[in-house]
């Protein structure tokens, strides 16, 4: 339990120290905390795993946090290659939640004749579409990775939607949480990027971005220990 709390507590003193140094646009404590958020927060995931650690996760944290590292070191220099780095963890989620998805179809059925069900799935295209219009004037090759963020992150929306409303469990709730963040960071993203006076957008970017490492990584401890112990009960 010392180790659980010691590393949460790193990943949280890094993340405020993260926050201040974006507040008080202080290079030198942005180089020193933002590395130490990812292997931090990986680390509570290993031991709450007790070491069972799932390679393919891995890997997408190790893109996470070769992306960021690539950000933090110039922005402009390498924001597309970082935004490929950070691409590629999300067409890994995805896999995830699609597994999450079939898996619990076989124990129920899903309804999709819900309203809010409805409502959602349109805020979601409406959202996407109005940002890749912001994004339009980009280069060809710039608009067409903002367009898959888009559709893997409209993907994500609706399957995690629709597991929420037809299923409660912690794996569950964590992956909503999770995809929440990740959609708010990158639409705040963009609209820092469009408008880079205003430290406010880039403050909810940042911060959502760094929460949902969290998110991700507690929907994975719950998911890893959902099946090493052999639940079957799919409200657990």
């Amino acid at each position: 339990m010392v180790k659980v709390n010691s590393a949460l507590i790193l990943y949280f003193t890094a993340f405020v120290l993260y926050i201040i140094a974006v507040l008080l646009g202080s290079d030198n404590l942005e180089l020193f905390s933002k590395p130490i958020i990812i292997p931090s927060i990986y680390y509570f995931y290993y031991i709450s795993i007790r070491g069972k650690i799932n390679y393919l996760f891995s890997l997408s944290v190790l893109f996470f946090f070769i992306g960021e590292i690539l950000h933090l070191i110039s922005r402009e220099d390498f924001n597309i290659s970082g935004l490929i780095f950070l691409l590629f963890p999300y067409f890994i989620i995805l896999h995830f939640i699609i597994q999450d998805l079939i898996y619990y179809l076989k124990k129920q059925k899903i309804k999709f004749n819900t309203f809010s069900f409805y409502i959602v799935v349109i805020l979601l295209v409406y959202l996407f579409y109005n940002v890749l219009m912001m994004m339009i004037e980009e280069s060809s090759f710039d608009f067409y990775v903002y367009a898959l963020y888009g559709i893997t992150l409209l993907l994500m929306g609706v399957l995690v939607f629709v597991m929420q409303l037809n299923y409660t469990n912690r794996t569950i709730l964590f992956s909503a949480l999770m995809v929440a963040c990740f959609i708010v960071s990158d639409l705040f993203f963009v609209f820092y990027k469009k408008f880079p006076d205003l430290l406010a957008l880039k403050m909810i970017n940042v911060t959502t971005q760094e929460l949902s490492f969290y998110c991700y990584i507690s929907y994975f401890i719950y998911r890893t220990k959902f099946k090493l112990y052999g639940k079957q009960n799919i409200h657990n």
